[in-house]
């Protein structure tokens, strides 16, 4: 809201996610600076999208609330998978015989049981 020859607002949100508890700390963090700040993000982002400043042209936001946990998990399972492509895994297999060793080509269902093996991810 513009008051004399400033703008003036308020924000708030909850602190529900992780997004919102990461952009709250960040924006503590500028103190004095947050200005500034969202000014030259607002500006970047009327610059990638130059239809946002048309009056009649309605600005719509999809946001999509992944946690950070969720996109790190996905960031590690992509960087596995570049590094092993190609690579074969060797599974025991047994059966009431004997013992057998099976070779495989890794894949993303072989990398989400490594992950959830983790101590880290309990």
């Amino acid at each position: 809201m513009k008051s004399g020859d400033t703008y003036r607002f308020s924000l708030s949100w909850p602190t529900e996610t992780e997004e919102q508890i990461l952009a709250g700390e960040f924006l503590s963090k500028l103190g004095n600076k947050k200005s500034r700040f969202l000014i030259q993000l607002i500006c970047d982002y009327i610059e990638a999208h130059p239809e946002a400043i048309n009056p009649k042209e309605t600005i719509k936001f999809i946001v999509s609330s992944t946690s950070v946990g969720e996109k790190l998990t996905e960031m590690i399972k992509s960087m596995i998978q570049s590094e092993l492509s190609g690579k074969n895994i060797i599974r025991q297999e047994s059966d009431a015989s004997d013992t057998a060793e099976k070779k495989d080509d890794i894949s993303a269902a072989d990398i989400d049981d490594m992950l959830e093996n983790l101590d880290i991810w309990n």
